[in-house]
């Protein structure tokens, strides 16, 4: 703690006020400045003040501090102590892109519920989709809870305030056909391998790129999923050691015909990996690594995806909707939904069922066979 005298240019003392405090993040000692007042005795108020601030655990001013800053602090203090360093980035995009422009300015004690109401219409006029929206309350409101415990504010707003009601768009998925026609077109890319497994086994992006050669029983014609994914930090690919549930790693059966192709791709892998001659060439022994043995970027992988739907001519989905296709079509074609809610990796069937299952031309046709022979009919007098 310092109070400094200072003389203005004018020739007036000033008070220059300083205080200590820990970073939040670093947990280093650092000077932050207070102030300058016109008299020692508001400069010895006003340490006191911050003195009073810095144990509550804040030194942001509950009068002046900007929802902004508020923002700011709520990346530095709390996101890192719950959000995994890959998935922060969409956090920092939220409050930047969307939130900042149009409440930044704004005191957080003056901020009202028709401030934050009248953003989620502005976003919504826009054209931004109501997941957006609502992450962007959650968000605020993750940050407004923050003030409020350390007395900046006695309402959280966002408690209030109503985000628009989730629309969920109904996904485009593929016909048996069309996933054929994707895979005649893939048999000339050198990922084919990984292209059969995303149809084959509806698995996330994120899995079939972590899986290793380990993971692969060809004895047994199985594979280990959910043990090791890859995810995206800044842009460049990482390892994660991370299942997302007990369920997410689990093992399947892969059918005879995709088990000999991965052997085939396994002697390409292998030759690839001698032809290099580099020392430590694919440490993690991925199946699907670069030309120099390091993971896909899973960017890259999604516009080879993109190349090859366009050059096939069948309906532009996204890989998760692939997985929604192979489980619509397992469902379709009788397939225990027990069973498909364990090979996807859901840790209930609940959630295939309301998420992903959709109803299909063959569905219908066979839902009304059924009808037709459990539901008896009065037979009509002939004549």
């Amino acid at each position: 703690m310092s109070i400094a005298k200072r003389t203005d240019t004018s020739g007036k003392a000033r008070y220059f006020v300083r205080v200590e405090s820990p970073d939040p993040v670093t947990g280093k000692r650092r000077r932050v400045t207070v102030g300058t007042f016109p008299t020692k005795r508001e400069a010895e108020k006003a340490e006191a003040k911050a003195v009073t601030e810095r144990e509550r655990g804040t030194l942001l001013n509950p009068d002046t501090t900007t929802v902004a800053e508020l923002l700011d602090r709520y990346l530095e203090t709390e996101v890192p102590k719950t959000v995994k360093p890959e998935n922060r980035e969409e956090y920092e995009i939220i409050i930047r892109k969307h939130l900042k422009p149009t409440l930044g300015n704004v005191k957080v004690r003056k901020l009202t519920v028709e401030h934050v109401e009248r953003l989620f219409a502005e976003l919504q006029a826009a054209g931004y989709s109501s997941t957006t929206i609502k992450k962007c309350h959650l968000r605020l409101g993750a940050a407004l809870r923050l003030a409020k415990r350390w007395n900046i504010v006695h309402d959280n707003v966002c408690d209030v305030a109503k985000p628009p009601k989730l629309e969920y768009k109904k996904s485009r998925i593929w016909t048996p056909d069309d996933a054929a026609a994707f895979l005649d077109v893939a048999a000339d890319d050198s990922l084919y391998a990984y292209w059969l497994l995303l149809v084959e086994t509806g698995a996330r992006t994120s899995e079939l790129l972590g899986i290793t050669w380990d993971t692969v029983d060809f004895e047994r014609g199985t594979l280990r999923l959910g043990e090791q994914v890859i995810r995206l930090l800044k842009g460049a690919p990482i390892l994660k050691q991370d299942g997302k549930t007990e369920a997410g790693r689990r093992t399947i059966r892969l059918t005879a015909g995709t088990v000999d192709e991965l052997r085939t791709y396994r002697r390409a892998w292998l030759e690839r990996k001698l032809a290099s001659g580099e020392i430590g060439w694919n440490t993690y022994n991925l199946v699907f690594c670069t030309s120099t043995g390091k993971p896909y970027n899973a960017h890259n992988v999604r516009r080879s995806f993109d190349r090859i739907v366009k050059e096939a001519g069948v309906p532009a989905i996204s890989p998760h909707s692939v997985r929604k296709s192979h489980i619509t079509m397992a469902i379709a074609n009788g397939a225990s939904v027990k069973a498909v809610a364990a090979r996807v990796g859901h840790a209930d069937v609940t959630t295939t069922l309301a998420t992903y299952s959709m109803l299909t031309a063959s569905m219908d046709d066979q839902l009304m066979s059924i009808m037709e022979a459990a539901i008896p009919h009065r037979k009509k007098n002939a004549g």
